[in-house]
């Protein structure tokens, strides 16, 4: 890619952008290679994914602490500066509670159509792996998951290899229900609970009842029989012999830390009146364009398909676009 050529640039910024998005998403071996070898093509693609990751990072906790808007204040700046300086597609990258979203619009660039330089326009449906066990127990997988079910007359045993996975748990008292992930087992009755591995790590989260979590195979003192009850969570490592850390969690971080069993749905340069076509199949309150104009503006993002405030804001940030509530709908509008 040359240095000198902005275009370029914004082309890689947001596919940097996407590829940061649908990792958190969770990548398939494959996808992983395929990401590695874009990666490695050229070091500015690996300039502009280290800068993803960063900023990935980094703006989640503007969004925790509740300084939304001021963050989309500044990245509004910021896009009018970079517009006004060069004049090309400008990618914002926005934490939206399980996905991301990069907006870009569609000038002319030296000649060429932003058309010409993105790949067709695709919309890809994302949704958790959901299955029903045999004894009606839910399970729910974050992509990339790894479940493995193991049932017998006397006990009902799952074992998570990888990644995370939630779980309602059909009431059995004659049956424990047990779930096993990196040497610690989570043991319920008829409650609601989520498990996460990560390397060495478990972490569980209890959104219904009452779980209790101890290493398995032994009797460590500290690490053994940990009693979780719902809007609490843990975070163990069994290799390091120090005792469990309960601690509560909020209602909005527990939306936010399973937002990933949400339906997602990611946009490649799709047209605006095919995005609210997508989006309305999962809005209480549907989208209508107020505007013909808007048909053609073009959006590219992972989003989660039922949340209507973080897609409107974010069209209003990238686009100057309003959301104005009409008669049950949502008619979208330019700002005058």
């Amino acid at each position: 890619m040359r240095r000198d050529d902005p275009a370029a640039r914004a082309v890689v910024d947001e596919q940097a952008a996407r590829w940061v998005a649908r990792r958190d998403a969770g990548l398939t071996a494959s996808e992983e290679r395929e990401l590695r070898h874009w990666r490695d093509a050229d070091p500015a693609r690996a300039a502009a994914l280290e800068r993803y990751e960063r900023a990935w990072s980094e703006l989640a906790r503007p969004r925790t602490a509740g300084q939304e808007a001021a963050l989309r204040a500044e990245l509004a700046r910021q896009r009018r500066t970079r517009w006004a300086k060069v004049g090309v597609p400008v990618c914002l990258l926005l934490l939206t509670g399980g996905g991301a979203a990069w907006l870009q619009r569609s000038p002319e660039v030296r000649g060429q159509r932003w058309a010409e330089l993105w790949p067709a326009a695709r919309t890809t449906i994302l949704t958790s792996d959901r299955r029903e066990l045999p004894d009606g127990s839910l399970v729910e997988s974050r992509p990339g998951a790894v479940v493995e079910v193991d049932y017998s007359s006397q006990l009902r045993r799952v074992t998570l290899r990888k990644g995370e996975a939630h779980f309602r748990v059909a009431p059995d008292a004659a049956r424990p229900f047990v779930v096993a992930a990196g040497g610690v087992e989570v043991k319920a009755v008829g409650t609601e609970f989520s498990v996460q591995l990560t390397g060495s790590l478990v972490e569980v989260l209890v959104t219904e009842g009452r779980v209790a979590v101890a290493t398995a195979g032994r009797e460590t003192q500290g690490l053994s029989g940990a009693l979780v009850d719902a809007g609490n969570r843990l975070a163990l490592n069994p290799a390091v012999a120090t005792r469990p850390r309960i601690e509560p969690v909020s209602s909005r971080l527990v939306e936010e830390r399973l937002a990933w069993r949400s339906p997602r749905v990611e946009f490649t340069a799709v047209p605006l009146s095919e995005v609210v076509e997508v989006l309305n199949r999962y809005q209480p309150v549907p989208f209508e364009l107020g505007d013909p104009s808007l048909a053609e503006v073009r959006l590219s993002g992972l989003f989660r398909a039922d949340d209507a405030e973080v897609i409107t804001g974010l069209l209003r940030t990238g686009f100057d676009i309003t959301a104005e509530p009409r008669a049950g709908r949502l008619v979208l509008r330019r700002v005058h």
